[in-house]
């Protein structure tokens, strides 16, 4: 995010004369700090009373965020009554379309109303027709399979269970969800949850030694390091589901590289990024550290002390990190970043360019200027975004502020020759309005972790996909 908005200050087609700032909260992925962050972010301040002006003393545009579906909705049904802009990069829960409840969100990811229907085709595609599905105990995890069911019911394929995994662990509700793949003559098995959500499921399957089961993925977990792991690939292996389009993001990993808390005293994202993964403290800073992911960022298990007793030299080399921080081989979450970001920027330079006597307000076609203007009157502009991509995509956005079209990659969890799970693409979905397209070419390669699912491809490799679109033209 702080890569595109630096990006965006150094263009002079967006916004010229005008410059964009931040301030970034942690959610914790809690409830309850997202809601707290909302109200932070309103008021500027520690008082949870809106003036629209944040600690800087620099007027409110918009959100973007939260990191995951509950979150989203939590912080939108605050932020929807002041019709602040709000803009998604990894909700995809069905229920933030609806404008009654959630008047100002908007998202640049796809509703998982299509990647139910993205699954229902694969379904479709490879035969299966006694499918199980588990959800985690959210928002996510409840409508997506809610929602899964009834578009598998409408196309006459039926549920063999459908369990949820608890958010706060209960043996009693684990072992619910486990028995059921284990009796059940299921051998696909729908998994809409969070890799966060699913780890201790994940592991249950191990204790359990489940194997012989095909999972079908949904995004949020399709492409997760914690999830990947070569342990888990007698269990997980042969796994195939949809994931948001890969792309290169020109400059980030250089961007990566030269972060340095030597640069800004005050950087405090910075400082305890560098603390947190160096496991030293930097000196002359009370920025503590972020204990919560010490794990993923070390790639140890122990968990570490608040302070470390060893000071920071500056001299630690950020490419002698063992984790994903420099991985830009899977820029897809992020690139919904970049790409929300860029929405609010071209909502604000369509504001800023508006011609007095032409503007878009009643009465008399008024115009809205920076840095006087109100939320709604940029949200006129945010619902009509339409916007070419750095990679030639276009980001159209509907009535409801989702994405009018784009792709799913399908992905399969194969094993590469250093033994580490790669993320092999098997095909494609399309999206346009209600017209959808499954595309998984005859000589694609898939690893199958089990002896039935083998059998299905080879029943229905020639199987045709029904209702598709073909459409060449991008926009």
């Amino acid at each position: 995010m702080i890569h595109t908005i630096k990006e965006i200050n150094e263009r002079n087609d967006i916004l010229p004369n005008h410059t964009l700032g931040y301030q970034i909260f942690d959610t914790c992925y809690t409830i309850t700090k997202a809601m707290e962050s909302a109200l932070v972010f309103l008021t500027g301040q520690e008082e949870f009373q809106p003036n629209f002006r944040n600690s800087t003393g620099s007027i409110l545009a918009a959100m973007v965020g939260a990191g995951g579906s509950s979150l989203s909705v939590a912080a939108s049904r605050i932020l929807g009554l002041y019709y602040m802009p709000q803009v998604g990069y990894t909700s995809s829960c069905s229920i933030l379309s609806d404008k009654f409840q959630f008047p100002s969100y908007l998202r640049v990811i796809p509703s998982d109303k299509i990647q139910s229907e993205a699954m229902v085709n694969l379904i479709k595609h490879f035969g299966w027709v006694w499918v199980g599905a588990i959800a985690a105990d959210d928002d996510y995890g409840k409508y997506g399979v809610k929602t899964f069911k009834e578009k598998m019911e409408t196309a006459n394929l039926c549920v063999a269970f459908s369990e949820t995994i608890p958010k706060i662990y209960s043996n009693e509700k684990m072992q619910k969800a486990v028995d059921a793949v284990k009796t059940s003559t299921a051998r696909v098995i729908v998994l809409f949850t969070s890799d966060i959500d699913l780890s201790p499921f994940v592991l249950e399957m191990v204790h359990h030694n489940i194997t012989d089961r095909t999972w079908i993925a949904s995004e949020a977990w399709i492409t997760s390091a914690l999830i990947a792991k070569p342990e888990y690939f007698p269990y997980f292996g042969g796994t195939i589901g949809f994931a948001i389009p890969r792309t290169i993001i020109p400059g980030l990993k250089e961007f990566l590289y030269d972060i340095h808390p030597s640069k800004d005293p005050n950087d405090v994202l910075t400082i305890e990024f560098w603390q947190t993964a160096f496991n030293c403290t930097w000196p002359n800073s009370s920025v503590p550290y972020n204990v919560d992911h010490r794990v993923n960022m070390t790639g140890k298990e122990d968990r570490l002390y608040d302070m470390s007793d060893q000071l920071c030299t500056g001299e630690e080399k950020l490419e002698d990190l063992k984790n994903t921080y420099l991985d830009v081989s899977q820029l897809r979450t992020t690139n919904n970043v970049k790409q929300a970001v860029y929405a609010i920027a071209y909502a604000l330079d369509g504001l800023s360019r508006c011609q007095e006597g032409h503007g878009p307000y009643d009465p008399n076609n008024t115009c809205a200027y920076i840095p006087t203007f109100e939320f709604w009157q940029l949200m006129y502009y945010m619902k009509g975004i339409k916007f070419k991509t750095h990679d030639g995509k276009w980001i159209v956005l509907d009535e409801n502020g989702d994405v009018l079209h784009g792709h799913y990659d399908i992905l399969n969890w194969q094993l590469d020759d250093n033994g580490e799970i790669s993320f092999v693409t098997v095909g494609k979905f399309n999206f346009r309005a209600t017209k959808f397209e499954l595309f998984i070419p005859n000589n694609s390669s898939i690893f199958w972790n089990t002896e039935s699912s083998r059998v299905s491809c080879i029943d229905i490799l020639s199987y045709v996909t029904l209702y598709t679109f073909k459409d060449t033209n991008e926009m």
